[in-house]
């Protein structure tokens, strides 16, 4: 079963950071930042040709039940936000620990995806809250080869 992903072709050299959420991340020379979002959740970065994406963002982690009036209390949060995430991909690879998860698969315009979320708690707003903090990237799979090398990058990132 292969891991689907993106390598920098140009070694990375850029840096965002979320003040929000609290983490950062590194992405390669030739995406372009498209600004972050309005209420400052995360930011969005595109190829060069925009063939690929890469998404970083975070997010409150919320009691599922809270979210879901078919989510019996208690759920835990991490692998709900799992469960949401991937419910529209053919997931071919995946991991949930503790306190992350990780998967790659194919969207239904046949792109692989491939992401890592963590929950983690941070000082939000005066008080420790439980968020999730993601990097995503998305592309055409006939790019594996040029973009192989990023989900490693991810992989090892928000630790």
């Amino acid at each position: 079963m292969a891991i689907l992903c993106l390598s920098f072709t140009t070694g990375p050299g850029k840096k965002y950071c979320n003040n929000r959420f609290q983490f950062c991340m590194e992405y390669p020379d030739d995406f372009k930042a498209n600004g972050e979002s309005g209420n400052g959740d995360g930011q969005t970065f595109s190829a060069p040709k925009g063939t690929a994406k890469i998404y970083a963002f975070g997010q409150l982690a919320m009691d599922p039940a809270d979210i879901d009036d078919n989510v019996q209390p208690g759920t835990d949060p991490l692998k709900y936000n799992f469960q949401s995430a991937t419910r529209d991909l053919k997931v071919v690879y995946k991991v949930i620990k503790p306190n992350y998860y990780i998967y790659s698969g194919t969207n239904n315009k046949g792109e692989i995806v491939y992401c890592k979320t963590v929950k983690r708690k941070i000082d939000y707003m005066g008080g420790d809250s439980d968020v999730f903090q993601t990097i995503m990237i998305i592309y055409p799979a006939a790019d594996q080869d040029k973009y192989k090398d990023y989900c490693t990058y991810i992989a090892g990132s928000l630790k």
